[in-house]
């Protein structure tokens, strides 16, 4: 499992912009994709869209070709302060699964 983020750096009046571009739910398929999760961070200054599964910066990279992505990229210009960058996680956590209770007799 990989995770791969992209931050978006956002003019400060585009932040209601942003959210209801967010509430359009991503430009897509979350159900088709390799991706195991995906969620989108919100600041008064940036977005960070986070990405999860298998290879995912490789899985991100074949999307940015798709065309629905550059249609939602048209409309997210707008709220662009900067130019988009990737950031690699460099710490991670989970806790480890639970583990099944014992039951005597069982």
């Amino acid at each position: 499992m990989s995770r791969v983020a992209v931050v978006v750096p956002l003019r400060p009046d585009a932040v209601e912009t942003a959210r209801r571009l967010i509430a359009d739910g991503p430009p897509f398929e979350l159900e088709g994709s390799p991706l195991e999760g995906h969620c989108i961070h919100l600041t008064d200054h940036e977005a960070v869209f986070v990405f999860e599964g298998p290879e995912a910066r490789e899985v991100v990279e074949r999307m940015v070709g798709e065309a629905g992505v550059w249609e939602a990229a048209t409309a997210w210009r707008a709220c662009l302060s900067g130019k988009p960058r990737v950031a690699e996680t460099a710490f991670s956590w989970r806790r480890a699964a639970a583990r099944p209770l014992h039951v005597p007799g069982l």
